[in-house]
């Protein structure tokens, strides 16, 4: 799996990358042909849920679906409270890029996976503020993931207030989730924080869940590339 990856990017890096074009996550796929009509579309990063409660759940993929992307697409195993034991066996037997942590996972969890040389996510569900906590997750998280609170895991399809995130002062770069739609590219861009390095999207471009909308995902990215 690879040697420790690098040390999350600095403020000054961050504030270079700002100038750029957000990243993409594009999370919950799990049909053959619609990985290959997404990868065609060059995400950043395409997700995969290992957790058997959700309907995206992968466990009937064929593993040369996840193995065969293309190196300049991140390949995301996205798991909830799972053993460390499971976890590294897929990350090894998939050649995940990223391990994205949306459990209850605490931050030793994080540093054990991070000293294995796994490149980690860290997901933070979101009410009314940034937890404290979060903080601590510097030179261990690779980026963290902001998500809309709900009683479940996973997404909720919806908001939370994105001006929360106007004081965001860490020196960890973010993707930000929930609920984001093509009519929220504008505001995002116009939120100009650092670092913000890019979005998650799942639900909103979907047929159903699991089946991306490939054509309105090819008309995000292309927002996300042209806008100023």
């Amino acid at each position: 799996m690879g040697g420790l990856s690098e040390q999350p990017k600095s403020l000054f890096n961050n504030l270079i990358d700002s100038m750029a074009e957000l990243k993409l996550k594009v999370c919950g796929m799990k049909h053959p042909d619609n990985i290959r009509g997404l990868v065609d579309l060059k995400p950043d990063f395409i997700g995969f849920i290992f957790y058997a409660k959700s309907p995206r759940y992968v466990n009937t993929l064929d593993e040369q679906s996840i193995v065969g992307i293309p190196s300049d697409t991140s390949r995301v195993g996205v798991f909830v409270n799972e053993s460390m034991e499971n976890i590294v066996s897929l990350a090894d037997q998939y050649k995940l890029d990223y391990i994205q942590l949306h459990g209850d996972e605490d931050l030793s969890f994080a540093n054990a996976l991070r000293e294995r040389g796994l490149k980690i996510i860290k997901v933070f569900r979101v009410q009314d503020e940034i937890p404290a906590y979060a903080r601590n997750y510097q030179g261990i998280a690779d980026y963290l993931l902001f998500d809309t609170a709900s009683v479940n895991y996973g997404g909720s399809g919806k908001h939370f207030d994105w001006e929360i995130l106007s004081n965001y002062d860490m020196d960890i770069p973010f993707l930000l989730s929930g609920g984001i739609e093509l009519e929220d590219v504008k505001a995002i861009r116009k939120m100009s924080i650092p670092q913000l390095a890019g979005i998650d999207v799942n639900s909103r471009f979907e047929i159903e869940p699991g089946l991306k909308d490939i054509e309105k995902v090819r008309i995000l990215k292309q927002e996300l590339c042209s806008m100023e």
